[in-house]
Protein backbone atom coordinates (compact mmCIF):
# COMPACT_ATOMS: atom_id res chain seq x y z
CA UNK A 1 0.00 0.00 0.00
CA UNK A 2 1.38 3.61 -0.59
CA UNK A 3 2.11 6.12 1.53
CA UNK A 4 0.48 8.52 -0.24
CA UNK A 5 -2.91 9.37 -1.67
CA UNK A 6 -3.70 7.87 -5.19
CA UNK A 7 -5.11 11.40 -6.69
CA UNK A 8 -2.28 12.83 -5.43
CA UNK A 9 0.39 10.10 -6.85
CA UNK A 10 -1.93 10.82 -10.35
CA UNK A 11 -1.02 14.12 -10.55
CA UNK A 12 1.43 16.48 -11.93
CA UNK A 13 2.05 17.58 -8.08
CA UNK A 14 3.46 14.79 -7.28
CA UNK A 15 6.24 14.61 -9.30
CA UNK A 16 7.39 18.44 -8.36
CA UNK A 17 6.56 18.39 -5.07
CA UNK A 18 9.03 14.68 -4.85
CA UNK A 19 11.52 16.50 -6.54
CA UNK A 20 11.70 19.56 -4.25
CA UNK A 21 11.38 17.98 -0.95
CA UNK A 22 14.10 15.38 -2.28
CA UNK A 23 16.34 18.52 -3.15
CA UNK A 24 15.90 20.16 0.03
CA UNK A 25 16.74 17.38 2.36
CA UNK A 26 19.66 16.48 0.52
CA UNK A 27 20.96 20.55 0.64
CA UNK A 28 20.22 19.30 4.91
CA UNK A 29 22.07 16.22 4.56
CA UNK A 30 25.36 18.08 2.91
CA UNK A 31 25.15 20.81 5.53
CA UNK A 32 24.87 18.63 8.15
CA UNK A 33 27.26 16.24 7.51
CA UNK A 34 29.24 18.84 5.78
CA UNK A 35 29.69 16.88 2.18
CA UNK A 36 30.90 20.44 0.17
CA UNK A 37 32.27 17.79 -2.63
CA UNK A 38 28.84 16.48 -3.47
CA UNK A 39 26.03 19.04 -4.73
CA UNK A 40 23.00 18.41 -3.41
CA UNK A 41 21.34 17.29 -6.82
CA UNK A 42 24.09 14.54 -7.12
CA UNK A 43 22.35 12.18 -3.72
CA UNK A 44 18.86 13.49 -4.67
CA UNK A 45 19.02 11.59 -7.83
CA UNK A 46 19.42 8.23 -6.58
CA UNK A 47 16.99 9.07 -3.55
CA UNK A 48 14.11 9.88 -5.80
CA UNK A 49 14.78 6.18 -8.18
CA UNK A 50 15.18 4.84 -4.67
CA UNK A 51 12.00 5.89 -3.05
CA UNK A 52 10.35 5.41 -6.36
CA UNK A 53 11.17 1.70 -6.55
CA UNK A 54 10.53 1.23 -3.00
CA UNK A 55 6.87 2.28 -3.92
CA UNK A 56 6.65 0.28 -7.06
CA UNK A 57 4.16 -1.02 -8.28
CA UNK A 58 1.83 2.09 -6.43
CA UNK A 59 4.06 4.45 -7.92
CA UNK A 60 5.68 4.24 -11.11
CA UNK A 61 8.19 6.12 -13.27
CA UNK A 62 5.49 7.73 -15.42
CA UNK A 63 3.71 9.14 -12.45
CA UNK A 64 6.81 10.66 -11.43
CA UNK A 65 7.77 12.07 -15.24
CA UNK A 66 4.10 13.51 -14.90
CA UNK A 67 5.76 16.39 -12.46
CA UNK A 68 9.12 16.23 -13.18
CA UNK A 69 8.36 16.77 -17.13
CA UNK A 70 8.14 20.20 -16.20
CA UNK A 71 10.62 20.73 -14.08
CA UNK A 72 12.54 19.25 -16.97
CA UNK A 73 11.02 22.06 -18.95
CA UNK A 74 12.65 24.72 -17.62
CA UNK A 75 15.95 23.44 -18.37
CA UNK A 76 15.50 25.43 -21.61
CA UNK A 77 15.04 29.08 -19.60
CA UNK A 78 17.95 28.40 -16.93
CA UNK A 79 20.25 27.25 -19.94
CA UNK A 80 18.99 30.68 -21.65
CA UNK A 81 19.79 32.48 -18.17
CA UNK A 82 23.59 31.81 -18.86
CA UNK A 83 23.49 34.40 -21.71
CA UNK A 84 23.34 37.72 -18.57
CA UNK A 85 26.80 36.37 -17.07
CA UNK A 86 28.26 36.24 -20.95
CA UNK A 87 26.68 39.19 -21.75
CA UNK A 88 28.31 41.42 -18.34
CA UNK A 89 31.84 39.29 -19.00
CA UNK A 90 31.82 39.87 -23.46
CA UNK A 91 34.86 42.03 -22.77
CA UNK A 92 37.11 39.33 -21.52
CA UNK A 93 35.44 36.70 -23.23
CA UNK A 94 36.85 38.38 -26.55
CA UNK A 95 39.95 39.29 -24.88
CA UNK A 96 40.64 35.86 -25.01
CA UNK A 97 38.65 34.26 -27.81
CA UNK A 98 41.40 32.38 -29.25
CA UNK A 99 42.50 30.78 -26.24
CA UNK A 100 38.65 29.48 -25.95
CA UNK A 101 38.45 28.31 -29.21
CA UNK A 102 42.13 26.33 -28.79
CA UNK A 103 40.94 25.23 -25.46
CA UNK A 104 37.61 24.20 -26.40
CA UNK A 105 39.64 22.59 -29.74
CA UNK A 106 42.43 20.37 -27.48
CA UNK A 107 39.20 19.26 -25.30
CA UNK A 108 36.95 17.75 -27.95
CA UNK A 109 39.85 16.21 -29.73
CA UNK A 110 41.16 14.92 -26.25
CA UNK A 111 37.62 13.82 -25.44
CA UNK A 112 36.98 11.99 -28.11
CA UNK A 113 40.51 9.77 -28.93
CA UNK A 114 40.25 9.47 -24.82
CA UNK A 115 36.68 7.58 -25.32
CA UNK A 116 37.89 5.65 -28.28
CA UNK A 117 40.92 4.26 -26.72
CA UNK A 118 39.43 3.58 -23.44
CA UNK A 119 36.40 1.72 -24.83
CA UNK A 120 38.76 -0.15 -27.13
CA UNK A 121 40.98 -1.39 -24.29
CA UNK A 122 37.81 -2.44 -22.79
CA UNK A 123 36.68 -4.34 -25.16
CA UNK A 124 33.05 -2.46 -25.43
CA UNK A 125 30.93 -3.00 -28.70
CA UNK A 126 31.31 -0.62 -31.22
CA UNK A 127 27.70 0.66 -30.97
CA UNK A 128 28.80 1.36 -27.07
CA UNK A 129 31.83 3.36 -28.41
CA UNK A 130 29.85 5.36 -30.23
CA UNK A 131 27.20 6.02 -27.87
CA UNK A 132 29.57 7.30 -25.24
CA UNK A 133 31.51 9.46 -27.61
CA UNK A 134 29.00 12.65 -27.08
CA UNK A 135 29.19 11.92 -23.29
CA UNK A 136 30.47 15.68 -22.08
CA UNK A 137 27.99 17.29 -24.67
CA UNK A 138 25.07 18.69 -23.21
CA UNK A 139 21.91 16.33 -23.69
CA UNK A 140 19.60 16.84 -26.64
CA UNK A 141 23.10 18.04 -28.99
CA UNK A 142 24.62 14.89 -27.64
CA UNK A 143 21.69 12.48 -28.37
CA UNK A 144 21.22 13.78 -31.72
CA UNK A 145 25.33 13.26 -32.46
CA UNK A 146 24.95 9.53 -30.63
CA UNK A 147 22.56 9.09 -33.74
CA UNK A 148 24.24 10.50 -36.44
CA UNK A 149 26.86 8.39 -35.63
CA UNK A 150 25.18 4.92 -35.30
CA UNK A 151 24.99 5.13 -31.17
CA UNK A 152 22.20 4.25 -28.81
CA UNK A 153 20.62 7.40 -27.61
CA UNK A 154 19.11 5.96 -24.82
CA UNK A 155 22.68 4.94 -23.45
CA UNK A 156 24.00 8.42 -24.70
CA UNK A 157 21.85 10.27 -22.12
CA UNK A 158 22.22 8.11 -19.11
CA UNK A 159 26.61 8.35 -19.87
CA UNK A 160 26.10 12.58 -20.31
CA UNK A 161 23.63 12.41 -16.70
CA UNK A 162 26.63 10.30 -14.77
CA UNK A 163 29.33 12.67 -16.62
CA UNK A 164 27.53 15.65 -15.46
CA UNK A 165 26.81 14.78 -12.00
CA UNK A 166 30.98 13.71 -11.72
CA UNK A 167 32.37 16.29 -13.12
CA UNK A 168 29.80 18.63 -10.24
CA UNK A 169 30.79 16.37 -7.43
CA UNK A 170 35.14 16.45 -8.39
CA UNK A 171 35.63 19.45 -10.85
CA UNK A 172 36.59 21.87 -8.71
CA UNK A 173 38.23 19.97 -6.24
CA UNK A 174 40.50 18.46 -8.99
CA UNK A 175 41.41 21.69 -10.29
CA UNK A 176 42.22 23.23 -6.97
CA UNK A 177 44.61 20.02 -6.32
CA UNK A 178 45.75 21.04 -9.39
CA UNK A 179 47.05 24.42 -8.29
CA UNK A 180 44.72 26.04 -10.90
CA UNK A 181 43.53 29.06 -10.28
CA UNK A 182 42.46 31.37 -13.57
CA UNK A 183 38.39 31.55 -13.75
CA UNK A 184 38.94 31.80 -17.81
CA UNK A 185 41.17 27.86 -17.17
CA UNK A 186 38.26 26.34 -14.77
CA UNK A 187 35.37 26.96 -16.66
CA UNK A 188 36.80 26.38 -19.89
CA UNK A 189 37.57 23.33 -18.43
CA UNK A 190 34.59 22.84 -16.96
CA UNK A 191 32.24 23.70 -19.32
CA UNK A 192 33.86 21.33 -21.79
CA UNK A 193 34.24 18.11 -19.65
CA UNK A 194 30.77 18.09 -17.82
CA UNK A 195 28.61 20.41 -19.69
CA UNK A 196 25.40 22.04 -17.52
CA UNK A 197 25.42 20.00 -14.64
CA UNK A 198 28.85 20.64 -14.02
CA UNK A 199 28.85 24.26 -15.11
CA UNK A 200 26.01 24.94 -12.43
CA UNK A 201 28.41 24.44 -9.45
CA UNK A 202 30.40 27.95 -11.44
CA UNK A 203 27.31 29.65 -10.14
CA UNK A 204 28.06 29.28 -6.24
CA UNK A 205 31.99 29.96 -7.16
CA UNK A 206 32.53 32.57 -9.85
CA UNK A 207 30.93 34.68 -12.27
CA UNK A 208 33.51 34.68 -14.63
CA UNK A 209 33.59 31.13 -14.00
CA UNK A 210 29.99 30.77 -15.11
CA UNK A 211 30.33 32.59 -18.30
CA UNK A 212 33.39 30.96 -19.66
CA UNK A 213 31.56 27.59 -18.81
CA UNK A 214 28.46 28.53 -20.88
CA UNK A 215 29.96 29.72 -23.52
CA UNK A 216 32.53 26.21 -23.39
CA UNK A 217 29.01 24.10 -23.49
CA UNK A 218 27.65 25.50 -26.95
CA UNK A 219 31.06 25.87 -28.18
CA UNK A 220 31.70 22.02 -27.63
CA UNK A 221 28.73 21.06 -28.82
CA UNK A 222 29.41 22.27 -31.91
CA UNK A 223 32.94 21.07 -31.80
CA UNK A 224 32.17 17.92 -30.79
CA UNK A 225 29.57 17.61 -33.96
CA UNK A 226 32.26 18.66 -36.30
CA UNK A 227 34.84 16.83 -35.52
CA UNK A 228 33.32 13.54 -34.07
CA UNK A 229 32.53 11.99 -37.34
CA UNK A 230 35.65 13.33 -38.89
CA UNK A 231 38.15 11.61 -36.52
CA UNK A 232 35.98 8.39 -35.69
CA UNK A 233 36.45 6.85 -39.11
CA UNK A 234 40.70 7.83 -38.83
CA UNK A 235 40.68 6.23 -35.13
CA UNK A 236 39.51 3.26 -36.81
CA UNK A 237 41.90 3.03 -39.40
CA UNK A 238 44.90 2.95 -36.78
CA UNK A 239 43.33 0.55 -34.49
Amino acid sequence: MSLLPEAFIHSPLFGIALTVVMYVLCEVIVDKFELNIVPPFVLACPLIIAFIYWQEPYITYDDYELGAGFINFLLGPATIALALPLYNNRNIIKENLFVILSGIMVATVTGIVSIFVCAKLFGASSQVLLSIIPKSVTTPVAMDISAAIGGIPALTAACVIFTGMFGATVNHKLLEALKIKSNIAIGLAIGASSHGLGTSVCAGKNALQLAIGGASIGLTAIATSLLAPVLLPLLESLF
